[in-house]
């Protein structure tokens, strides 16, 4: 069995994975997760029973965050998949048929009748490589004890796994910036497609971002970085959904939904103001940071930290979207169609002018008195209600003077 410590050697397997056929390599995980590499004796060995195998309680290790397991033995990927169905195992299972991956990790061993044969093994390998804890038995009948590999697990990482994650994530990070600033751009020139195309990719590379600078915290030692990780995380979490939201917001411009629009950019301006409350992720080309914590003491700093060349804080989000879009973006529900108070105010006006140009003489105002007298005999109503016989009279100004 390999030592704590060594290298863990390279392999690439045909495998059974996600319902299909595929090589897997080691290398694919390497530097992005901690790798659990499960020997087996072979599918539905003697430790296997009808309602469970061998393989079920590591199987739960793929639920965790940067855990990945492969499931190894001497079978082919067919008879592979008939276990994974019949135990409902979503792990890969990798074909080590001529037991080469077997000898590299020197599980192979001779029974006592002569047979070429595979140990239960279980190795977990760092995201440097390098192996972190063994266990083996040549015995077919006994399962691996999970806590020791839980714990191994917890305890993988340190410092420089972390820097590395980290260095990853503020790549991603830079990136998502740049498509945001231009996202931004577009966003107020109300070129609506154009931002949302860019809102999305800023929104992919946040999220990202945000995955290795978490990944970066929980497998740091160094408490004086540790916060500098979770402020980058806690930042970026904010600008990812900052991100989805203008992507959606753009959308419904584009759309002419201005008021669906407004609606998501002011969810938008929520998660902004969030990202403002922290600092700019460091470099980590200019390592170690001059600061500890991101999150601003009182000052929330300048929208520069958010997008580069902004004049303030809101400079990213305070065109007048109102004025840009509604004329083209709300055509489709205005367009022949008066505001309420406008269609009340146009009926008025309609009501109060004469048919015509003719102007009314005494005698059809009088008519018109003697007709509203007749129609409310003893009203003494309160002109303020509109029902009054002098209001009907004095509604038009002009006819008054007239």
């Amino acid at each position: 069995m390999l030592a704590v410590g060594a290298t863990a050697p390279r392999f690439e397997l045909p495998a059974f994975v996600d319902e299909s056929y595929r090589q897997v390599a080691l290398e694919e995980f390497l530097g992005e997760d901690v790798v659990v590499l499960a020997f087996i004796p072979g599918d539905f060995n003697p430790a296997c029973d009808e309602q469970s195998c061998d393989l079920e309680e590591l199987d739960l290790f793929t639920m965790q965050k940067d855990v990945t397991v492969l499931g190894i033995s001497p079978d082919s990927v067919y008879s592979h998949r008939a276990f994974a169905d019949t135990y409902d195992l979503t792990i890969p299972l990798l074909a080590d048929t001529d037991h080469e991956v077997a000898r590299q990790y020197d599980v192979e061993f001779v029974d006592d009748l002569g047979q070429r044969l595979v140990e239960r093994a279980v190795v977990v390998i760092d995201h440097d490589g390098v192996v972190q804890y063994t266990w083996s038995t040549t015995d077919p009948d006994r399962r691996p004890d999970v806590e020791p590999v839980k714990d191994a697990i917890g305890e993988t990482g340190g410092d420089d796994t972390a820097f590395a994650c980290y260095r990853v994530g503020h790549a991603h990070y830079t990136e998502g910036r740049r498509a945001f600033t231009a996202a931004m751009e577009s966003f107020n020139e109300s070129e609506w497609m154009l931002a949302q195309g860019d809102f999305q990719q800023a929104r992919e590379e946040f999220e990202a971002a945000e995955d290795q600078f978490d990944t970066a915290a929980r497998f740091v030692d160094d408490p004086t970085v540790a916060t500098v990780y979770e402020g980058a995380q806690t930042k970026t979490n904010a600008l990812w959904q900052a991100a989805a939201w203008l992507a959606k917001s753009a959308n419904q411009y584009s759309s002419g939904n201005g008021v669906a629009g407004r609606t998501l950019r002011e969810d938008a301006e929520r998660r902004l103001e969030a990202a403002r409350d922290y600092r700019d992720p460091p470099d980590p080309d200019q390592w170690p940071p001059d600061v500890v914590d991101l999150r601003r003491d009182g000052d929330r700093g300048a929208a520069g930290d958010l997008l580069p060349g902004a004049e303030s804080e809101t400079a990213a989000l305070d065109v007048d979207i109102d004025a840009e879009v509604e004329p083209e973006a709300d055509a489709a529900s205005t367009a022949g169609e008066a505001e309420p108070d406008e269609r009340e105010r146009t009926a008025g006006a309609a009501e109060q002018q004469p048919a015509g140009d003719e102007d009314i003489d005494d005698e059809e105002l009088a008519a018109i008195h003697a007709e509203v007298e007749a129609s409310n005999p003893g009203d003494d109503t309160d002109p303020a209600d509109g029902s009054s016989g002098d209001r009907t009279a004095d509604e038009s100004p002009d006819r008054a003077e007239r």
